[in-house]
């Protein structure tokens, strides 16, 4: 019986530390991002138009990382763009540190996103603002990559890329009359926000091309006094996500 009770005792303790690692091992799993290491990163960058990829701590966590796990879920609507991460451990095995070495990561600034486009590895595009979901998306959106972002919609998200990338008065009204019969077909849902794509379109026309950024650095100090409604926060967001569809597109990279 004794020896009875022991198996079952460590039966039981191999269940739960089999259970703890399981666990421990799909913590370290981020749904929407491939992570890689030092030979994966020389493979997967060249197959893919753009990887925005994370360099981080080993074992990442925190708000920081929330953001970037909300961020990789919203990848799913892009077809251009996947999101991946690294790990560095510059201890033990130090895992990855020939990456850290040759793009000049410091430790202390983690987590570090860098876009790479085409394939090119020496000329990545790094990105400075917040990590806050929200706020890269808009990011990655304006260097033309499209991601279902809340309050737009892909219709006149490329409307709107259509209509900032002409200066031709013409263009300008033929754009705006087509988001005007879309908006008769589009759903009662969507209308509000269809509605709010033509507003800034007969804004720039009447204003000049530098209303979209201004509302943006306007709405922006408003979100920062932070002085309202969560709701109210929320549709400012969204509005800030439309009017990301009407920065001009910078395909130019820039050095690190």
């Amino acid at each position: 019986m004794a020896f009875v009770r022991r198996a079952v005792s460590g039966s039981s303790l191999l269940l739960f530390w089999l259970s703890f690692a399981w666990e421990s091992s799909s913590a370290l799993h981020t749904k929407g991002s491939l992570p890689l290491d030092v030979i994966t990163f020389y493979k997967v960058i060249p197959k893919n138009k753009f990887v925005l990829v994370k360099f981080d701590t080993q074992y990442p966590y925190g708000e920081k990382q929330d953001e970037f796990k909300k961020l990789a879920e919203s990848s799913a609507s892009s077809e251009d763009l996947l999101i991946a991460e690294v790990g560095i451990s510059d201890y033990g095995d130090k895992l990855n540190t020939e990456l850290g070495e040759k793009y000049k990561l410091d430790k202390d600034s983690y987590p570090i996103l860098y876009l790479f486009q085409d394939g090119d590895f020496d000329n990545p595009l790094p990105y400075s603002g917040q990590i806050k979901a929200s706020a890269i998306q808009r990011w990655l959106k304006s260097k033309g990559i499209y991601l279902g972002m809340p309050g737009c919609l892909q219709e006149y998200d490329i409307l709107a890329g259509k209509f900032v990338s002409t200066t031709k008065e013409s263009e300008h009204q033929a754009l705006l009359k087509q988001g005007q019969e879309s908006l008769a077909k589009a759903k009662e849902t969507e209308k509000k926000r269809a509605e709010q794509y033509l507003k800034i379109m007969s804004k720039i026309l009447e204003q000049g091309e530098e209303f979209a950024a201004n509302e943006v650095v306007r709405i922006t100090k408003l979100l920062e006094k932070n002085k309202m409604s969560d709701g109210k926060k929320e549709e400012l967001q969204k509005s800030l996500n439309i009017l990301a569809s009407f920065q001009k597109k910078n395909s130019e990279k820039e050095e690190l």
